[in-house]
């Protein structure tokens, strides 16, 4: 188990990759329908950005700056409300997440019904039994608009992150998540 309350450094001495920190969401959904999303048991993960060459998590954190008149400056900095761009999403056939957006769409969800269960894995948390360092949190799915232009039938998210993150490792043999409840 990873140790809380230390200094964790990244593994290896190289720039890392893009595709090196993952987000994914959890895909054993049983149903949607005009009552929300509801998850089987246990989560198979799979991750965003298939059509995107940008997926970023925008922190817009609060920051305030002024001077006193004695000269100094003082800086009020607070968390902001946390999101996740993804645009564009191709709608496909046999395809989780464009059934879930469809869903979402057709039965207008949105707030705690359009919520979906995410993980963030960063490859270069790399833990001693082979893990990597994750955290799961659910994230309220504003879906932006339905359609697009004469490409393909898409429907761009934003992901607003609820902030009940959960530490953790994923297993990328198991696809296990495992929180982590020790101190």
């Amino acid at each position: 188990m990873a140790e809380t309350g230390t200094l964790k450094k990244l593994t290896g001495n190289k720039e890392f990759a893009r595709e090196e920190h993952i987000t994914f969401f959890n895909a054993n959904i049983t149903s949607v329908d005009e009552n929300g999303i509801v998850y089987g048991t246990t989560p198979e993960w799979v991750p965003f950005g298939e059509d995107n060459d940008e997926l970023t998590r925008e922190l817009n954190n609060e920051v305030e700056s002024k001077n006193n008149v004695l000269g100094k400056t003082s800086i009020k900095h607070s968390k902001g409300a946390q999101t996740t761009e993804i645009d564009p999403v191709v709608v496909r056939g046999n395809d989780v997440l464009s059934t879930i957006l469809y869903n979402m769409f057709k039965y207008d969800l949105v707030g705690d019904k359009a919520t979906l269960q995410c993980m963030e894995v960063t490859l270069a948390d790399k833990q001693t039994d082979g893990s990597y360092g994750a955290f799961t949190e659910s994230a309220v799915v504003d879906l932006k608009s339905w359609g697009g232009d004469t490409s393909n039938l898409q429907s761009p998210i934003t992901l607003n992150w609820k902030g009940n993150k959960e530490h953790g490792t994923f297993n990328p043999t198991t696809k296990a998540f495992t929180k982590i409840t020790e101190a």
